[in-house]
């Protein structure tokens, strides 16, 4: 993910955003003391440079997904951008992974992508991918909008038939990218009460150019975190543990279901076992949980 991206991180503010009381209320009606589960990713399992450092060296590609399998136990599926994948793919998809494997299907910008995301066209694309989504339900994560950056907030009343025409039995979440969704309160309250209200997960976006969308909005027991970094300096080390500390934290109030995507700049995907396992190591050193490392075949 490029957005957001950027070469130079000196001088970023990455300080996290203190929990707004419309938070910290929907917190507090969360049951305590609930099993955890994490759900750790990336946003594809298809490059080849993951070839002898997240998978072994001689993984050929038909056995992409079933060795990305066995190191993580979730998928942001940023390819379904492109559209909704026919059964038969969906089924080779869940054929190939662990039970307890799940993909988080991004929505095809064929629906998010449109100056009125509701029109006629737009609803029927969004029914084929509900229809893909209940067809992957024993493997379905959360399925998230990205919504373009000309979505304003002149397009609410669009923004609110949209929420409402989603299944509430369904986990969805959405991620909101112009500015102004995000410069002025009274503007945030009212997006962040529609999905209260419909139980819309709010996407978080920590990524180095765009603190504005390094929110900390919660809604229920989910936490969406799509993280744009690596392990390359100590301010990214830093970033990971402040992330392990508020995890823990998060769990603590009541958090059960932590989604965790992680989006590695440039070329060198090892940084993506790199990168997961100085988070493990974080989360593991100051709490209870012993979550398994990634396998690192650079070194096997």
């Amino acid at each position: 993910m490029k957005f957001g991206n950027i070469e130079d991180k000196r001088g970023v503010d990455f300080t996290f955003e203190t929990l707004s009381d419309l938070s910290i209320s929907a917190l507090n009606q969360l049951p305590k003391n609930k099993e955890v589960k994490f759900h750790f990713g990336a946003p594809v399992w298809s490059d080849k440079n993951y070839k002898g450092t997240l998978y072994p060296r001689n993984t050929p590609i038909k056995n992409f997904l079933k060795e990305y399998g066995k190191q993580f136990n979730s998928i942001e599926v940023n390819a379904t951008r492109y559209g909704t994948p026919k059964p038969h793919v969906l089924e080779k998809w869940m054929g190939e992974t662990p039970d307890d494997f799940t993909f988080s299907m991004k929505f095809p910008q064929v629906i998010t992508h449109r100056k009125n995301i509701m029109e006629d066209k737009a609803k029927v694309q969004l029914e084929r991918f509900l229809v893909a989504l209940d067809f992957i339900e024993a493997k379905r994560g959360v399925s998230f909008a990205v919504m373009a950056n000309y979505f304003k907030p002149s397009s609410f009343s669009i923004l609110r038939d949209f929420v409402e025409y989603l299944p509430q039995d369904v986990p969805f979440a959405i991620e909101l990218r112009a500015g102004e969704w995000f410069n002025d309160k009274i503007v945030i309250d009212e997006w962040h009460h529609l999905f209260l209200e419909n139980n819309i997960i709010p996407v978080i976006t920590d990524t180095p150019g765009r603190r504005d969308v390094m929110h900390f909005r919660i809604v229920n027991q989910n936490l969406f975190v799509r993280f744009v970094g690596g392990v390359q300096d100590e301010i990214d080390l830093a970033r990971i543990k402040d992330w392990a500390k508020q995890l823990v934290a998060l769990i603590e109030k009541g958090i059960s279901d932590i989604w965790f995507y992680a989006h590695v700049p440039g070329e060198s995907r090892q940084d993506v076992v790199r990168f997961n396992t100085a988070l493990v190591h974080e989360i593991n050193l100051i709490s209870n949980y012993k979550l398994p490392y990634l396998i690192d075949y650079s070194k096997a």
